[in-house]
């Protein structure tokens, strides 16, 4: 069943079956702000952490933090903010989590209520789309980029699912990661960036996949290394024996990527977050300069179009 209401002066759009509701907002960059369990009534996804958790439209280069720092939202070309060189010779500025988060998005409904939205680049001619629908138990995202420009469009991109969690949740990763790498950290004590790190006892005596108190006042963006198996990443809520499973095809999707934020940012405000994320993306690292200068980005060549999918599965153990 598919819905388009309004509420609080902004259009939503819910989808849903009888295992999950899915709930959208179209002009605050298409994002997904509930992934709701219908059967535990469990809110995958974080509410909003600003004082009067709201959500308030975005100007493009808007600092990501200032925001409402929530739910679900795509970035791309990059995550980091970052200046690049095209070939052709432009210098061209990204903002920070990319350029979609901030736009609205454009949709059409089908037939059988699969949900197409859409948003064009700015200052580079492209367009990002996803396809969404429900089967059962699962939410399916189709997506397809294509460069509308005369040089190829180098590009960064990586899902942002900020997870609702509790002390005592669980983090699940596919067996093959048993090593990252760090990217950045609130304690410099837990290594440089560039560092491989056990998993999960990042710090050699902490397990990282244990969600603790949210006091723990630890920050942390980690990268799994390239992955060569069929791919998947869990939180197990333990409260309600529910789980919510990302899976992916490591063949074009072929890294992980990890925040976890146990109250330890962000830096300059008292009111410190406590969520994870686990981020299927093209790269391993967020910014697009690095990941042109290390030969490690997505490349679209003029006209060309790039395909790829993602699944969310809810599992109740009883």
């Amino acid at each position: 069943m598919l819905k388009i209401y309004e509420e609080n002066n902004l259009e939503h759009i819910s989808l849903e079956n009888d295992f999950i509701k899915v709930v959208f907002l179209p002009q605050i960059g298409g994002k997904m702000i509930k992934f709701i369990n219908k059967k535990t009534g469990t809110n995958f996804l974080l509410e909003p952490q600003n004082k009067d958790k709201t959500y308030k439209k975005a100007f493009h280069g808007a600092p990501f933090q200032n925001y409402d720092v929530s739910g679900f939202d795509e970035c791309f070309p990059t995550v980091e903010a970052c200046t690049i060189q095209s070939k052709l010779g432009s210098k061209i500025s990204f903002p920070d989590h990319g350029q979609l988060w901030s736009k609205p998005w454009r949709y059409q409904i089908t037939e059988d209520e699969t949900l197409i939205r859409t948003a064009k680049g700015v200052n580079w001619d492209y367009s990002f789309s996803k396809k969404v629908h429900l089967e059962e138990n699962r939410f399916v995202i189709d997506y397809i980029v294509e460069n509308n420009e005369e040089e190829p469009l180098p590009y960064v991109w990586a899902a942002h699912p900020l997870l609702n969690i509790e002390e005592g949740d669980e983090l699940y990763l596919t067996n093959e990661i048993q090593k990252v790498f760090l990217y950045w950290a609130n304690d410099p004590s837990l290594g440089k960036k560039g560092d491989s790190l056990n998993w999960p006892l990042i710090d050699e005596k902490n397990d990282y996949s244990i969600i603790p108190n949210r006091n723990f006042n630890k920050a942390v963006k980690l990268f799994s290394s390239k992955l060569k198996e069929p791919v998947w990443a869990t939180l197990h809520k333990t409260k309600n024996r529910e789980s919510f499973l990302i899976s992916f095809d490591y063949n074009s999707i072929p890294y992980l990527g990890i925040w976890l934020c146990y109250g330890g940012w962000p830096d300059s405000n008292s009111l410190k977050h406590f969520t994870v994320a686990l981020e299927p993306t093209n790269a391993c690292c967020d910014s697009l300069a690095n990941a042109i200068e290390n030969n490690e980005c997505g490349t679209l060549q003029p006209h060309q179009k790039n395909e790829w999918k993602i699944e969310f599965v809810i599992v109740n153990e009883n």
